[in-house]
């Protein structure tokens, strides 16, 4: 999944969600790339595409879809 400037959204990203809300990518389902505390395991059959965000007013969010209003706010470096 990327952001609308074309960009790779990838996990640890803080990034601007839809209403004002920000969040945190556990995981990209597409890239397989997650934070170590995201048990990927429980998630990818479930969550088969896309990414999962903990947002800081909704708390789990799983986007199968980019949303045009996603914008990085902040890259974790590993």
């Amino acid at each position: 999944m990327n952001y609308p400037n074309g960009d790779e959204v990838r996990a640890g990203d803080k990034l601007s969600l839809e209403g004002g809300m920000t969040g945190i990518v556990l995981c990209s389902f597409d890239s397989k790339d997650y934070l170590p505390e995201f048990n990927y395991e429980s998630w990818v059959d479930v969550c088969k595409t896309g990414i999962m965000v903990d947002s800081d007013v909704a708390g789990l969010i799983h986007y199968s879809e980019p949303n045009p209003e996603f914008e990085l706010l902040e890259r974790k470096r590993f």
